[in-house]
């Protein structure tokens, strides 16, 4: 019995580490964020900020 949770156990923690990641952990959501961060302190370009990337 104890090692059929143990062998659930590490099957759920298995099955829960490979999920899909975040959006802002990928590259393109850290640009995205980057870019926003930018327009929010005026630190952008205006001329290329409305171009999507």
């Amino acid at each position: 019995m104890r090692k059929l949770i143990v062998l659930v156990g590490c099957l759920s923690l298995l099955l829960v580490s490979c999920g899909p990641k975040p959006q802002y952990k990928t590259r393109k959501g850290k640009k995205k964020l980057e870019r926003y961060n930018d327009l929010q302190h005026n630190k952008a370009d205006w001329q290329n900020a409305k171009k999507k990337h």
